[in-house]
C-alpha cells in the first residue's frame, strides 16, 4: 500500500511529503471548500482524496489515489447542490422535504455509472467501480489530464478552423451516439464540460448524474447558458437526442465563430443568432446548414438525432439536399426509357452515408443535364430539331450541313469516351481533396506513405496519374502521403507555451504520440512555459524519435486551488 504521507494532493505524485510540491507547485496546506470532502480524507480505507477538480449542480469530482492499485483516479461523489448538506463526520444528509428527490437522484447516479463499468467509451473516462458510502454514492473513474475546451480556446485566439476541429469533434459525437444507444441523454454538453487532453483528444469530464433520467424527476436541472436547448429551460418538452444535438451545435458555434451563442430562452423572446459574413464565406456550406438545423429552437424542427447531425457535417446530407435529390431523381425516372428502368443497378462503391451523398450528387447532376438539354433544344438546336421534323412530315430529305462545319468524319474511328483532366494533388492534404469538387470524377486510394524532403508530413507527395493528364470517369488514382523528411533538426521550443511547442514539433514532422509533456516546477520562471527539452535544439533526429518537453507547472503567486483539470 502506498504511503499517502508522501503524496501530493494536487498531482498524486510522490514528492517526499513536501508542503509545496516540486512537481506541480500545489501547496498542501490548502484545503477544499467547506462543503466538500477535505484533502487527505480516506474513503473505504482505500481512496485518498486530493483537490477538487470539477464540481457541478449534481456531483463533485476529486483527484484521488487508489492505495490498493497504486494509481491516481478520479473520485466522483454524488452531492446535489441545494438539497444536500455535509455533517461534521463528512457524511451527507438531505433535508426532510428533499428526501424523495435526493434518494431518487442517488439511485439514478448509481445506475448510470454502473452502465459505464466494462463499457468503455472513447471520449469518456473509464469507470472502475460504483458504491454507496457515507449516505451518498461514489464512482471511481480514470483520471484525465488536460484543460477545458473553453480555456483551450482562450489560449488559442478564441476559435478554431473547421479543418482543425473536425477530426477532434467526430469521436466526441460518436461517444454521444453510444450514450444515446444506452438510453442516456448527456444534457450538459458545453466547452466547460469538454476537456482537451494531453493526448490531443477531446473527452467529456463527466456525464451528469441526471443524464437519461425518466420523465417527472424533480430537482436541479443542468443549465449552461448558450448551450442548453429551449426545452431544458421550460420543461414543456421532454429531453431527447435532439437536446444533445442542440448543445453540440452550440459548442461548435463557439469553437468556429469564437463567441457564445445567445441563450435559448433569450432566443425564444427575440432570436438574434447570426454568423458574421466572413465566417459564412470561410466555413463549408454543409457546416453552416448543419448548425442552422441543429440549433432550431423548436425540438420538432431540429435535427432529430446524432447520426443525422454527423452525416450532415461530413457529407452535407441536409434536409434541403435530400429534398433536391428526391426531386431530381423523380424527374430522372420520368424521363428514362422503359428499358433503362428495368436495368439492374451497378454495385455501389460506397456504403451507408457515403452512398446517400453519391445519390444526392447523381440526382442533382442528372436534373441539371435534363434541364440543360431542354434549354439547348429550345435555343441553340431549335432550327435543326424542328426543321428535321418538318422535313420528315413532308417526306423530303433534310438538308445535311457541310462536312467542314462539323469536322472530318472517320468511319473506322472507335466510339468516343468522355475524359476528364486529373487534378494535381501533390502538396495537398488528403482531407482537403476527400470530398472536393475537383476530384469528383476520379477514385482516390491511399497507396502508402514515404519520407519526402520536398513535401511536409501529411501532404500528398505522388500520384499514379499525373496532374493534367486525361482519364475516364471513375479512374483509379493512387496517392502516396508524405511522412516528412527522414532526418530533421530539433527546433528550440523553450519559452513557448505547451500548445505552441507541440505545434512547432508537429510542423517539422515529429509523431504526435512521441511528444510527451512533463511537468516541472520552477518558481523563478514564467508560469506555463517550456523550461527545457530533450533532445536539445539543433540535434539531428528522425521523425520517429521520442521528444520530451518539460513545462513549468508553477502557477504564479495567488493561484487558486480550484481547477477543472487535473493538470493545468
Amino acid at each position: 500500500m502506498a504511503n499517502t504521507d508522501r503524496l501530493c494532493p494536487g498531482c498524486m505524485k510522490d514528492n517526499g511529503g513536501q508542503r509545496v510540491c516540486s512537481v506541480c507547485g500545489y501547496d498542501s496546506s490548502r484545503n477544499n471548500p467547506s462543503d466538500k470532502l477535505p484533502v487527505r480524507f480516506m474513503i473505504r480505507d482505500r481512496y485518498f482524496i486530493g483537490r477538487v477538480i470539477y464540481s457541478d449542480a449534481q456531483s463533485t469530482i476529486y483527484l484521488g489515489f487508489d492505495t490498493i492499485e497504486n494509481k491516481a483516479v478520479s473520485v466522483k461523489e454524488y452531492f446535489p447542490v441545494g438539497i444536500a448538506g455535509r455533517n461534521p463526520d463528512k457524511t451527507v444528509y438531505a433535508a426532510p422535504e428533499s428526501q424523495f428527490p435526493y434518494n431518487e437522484r442517488l439511485i439514478n447516479f448509481v445506475e448510470l455509472n454502473k452502465k459505464f463499468i466494462g463499457y468503455p467509451l472513447a471520449s469518456l473516462p473509464s469507470t472502475y467501480s460504483v458504491f454507496e458510502e457515507n449516505s451518498t454514492a461514489y464512482a471511481i473513474c480514470e483520471t484525465i489530464s488536460g484543460i477545458t475546451l473553453k480555456k483551450f480556446l482562450s489560449r488559442n485566439g478564441g476559435s478554431l478552423r473547421w479543418e482543425q476541429i473536425r477530426p477532434l469533434i467526430l469521436p466526441l459525437i460518436d461517444t454521444v451516439k453510444s450514450l444515446h444507444e444506452l438510453g442516456i441523454i448527456h444534457g450538459a454538453i458545453s466547452p466547460e464540460t469538454i476537456m482537451v487532453c494531453r493526448d490531443g483528444k477531446l473527452r467529456f469530464i463527466t456525464v451528469p448524474a441526471d443524464a437519461g433520467r425518466g420523465e417527472g424527476l424533480t430537482g436541479v436541472a443542468v443549465i449552461n447558458n448558450g448551450y442548453s436547448a429551449a426545452e431544458q429551460y421550460s420543461g414543456n418538452h421532454p429531453a431527447g437526442e435532439y437536446t444533445d444535438v442542440y448543445s453540440i451545435c452550440a459548442t461548435l458555434f463557439t469553437v468556429l465563430i469564437g463567441t457564445v451563442p445567445p441563450s435559448a430562452d433569450e432566443r425564444v423572446k427575440s432570436d438574434s443568432l447570426t454568423i458574421p459574413s466572413h465566417f459564412a464565406d470561410e466555413l463549408p456550406r454543409q457546416v453552416l446548414v448543419s448548425l442552422a438545423n441543429g440549433m432550431q429552437l423548436k425540438a420538432s424542427d431540429r435535427t432529430q438525432n446524432i447520426e443525422t447531425l454527423k452525416n450532415e457535417l461530413i457529407y452535407g446530407e441536409t434536409k434541403e439536399n435530400v429534398r433536391r435529390a428526391q426531386s431530381a431523381a423523380k424527374t430522372k425516372a420520368q424521363s428514362k426509357p422503359r428499358s433503362d428502368v428495368t436495368k439492374k443497378d451497378e454495385p455501389a462503391d460506397k456504403k451507408g452515408s457515403g452512398l446517400k451523398y453519391a445519390a444526392v450528387a447523381a440526382g442533382i447532376t442528372a436534373a441539371f443535364f435534363i434541364i440543360l438539354a431542354a434549354v439547348l433544344v429550345l435555343t441553340v438546336f431549335k432550327d435543326q430539331v424542328f426543321k428535321k421534323n418538318e422535313a420528315l412530315s413532308n417526306r423530303e430529305t433534310p438538308s445535311i450541313p457541310e462536312t467542314a462545319s462539323i469536322g472530318d468524319v472517320d468511319s473506322d474511328a472507335l466510339e468516343s469516351k468522355i475524359v476528364y483532366k486529373v487534378p494535381d494533388l501533390r502538396g495537398k492534404l488528403y482531407s482537403e481533396i476527400e470530398d472536393s469538387k475537383e476530384c469528383e470524377h476520379i477514385k482516390i486510394v491511399i497507396k502508402g506513405k514515404e519520407y519526402s524532403d520536398t513535401y511536409p508530413k501529411g501532404q500528398i507527395c505522388s500520384q499514379s496519374i499525373a496532374g493534367g493528364e486525361s482519364a475516364e470517369h471513375d479512374s483509379l488514382v493512387e496517392i502516396t502521403i508524405s511522412l516528412g523528411p527522414k532526418n530533421i533538426k530539433m527546433p528550440d521550443v523553450s519559452g513557448l507555451t505547451p500548445d505552441q511547442a507541440k505545434i512547432e514539433l508537429l510542423k517539422i514532422g515529429i509523431l504526435y504520440e512521441n511528444i510527451e509533456m512533463i511537468d516541472e516546477y520552477d518558481s523563478d520562471s514564467k508560469p506555463g512555459i517550456v523550461l527545457r527539452q530533450d533532445p536539445q535544439r539543433d540535434k539531428i533526429i528522425t521523425s520517429e524519435e521520442y521528444v520530451r518537453v518539460f513545462v513549468n507547472s508553477y502557477e504564479g503567486e495567488g493561484a487558486s486551488s480550484g481547477s477543472t483539470s487535473v493538470i493545468n
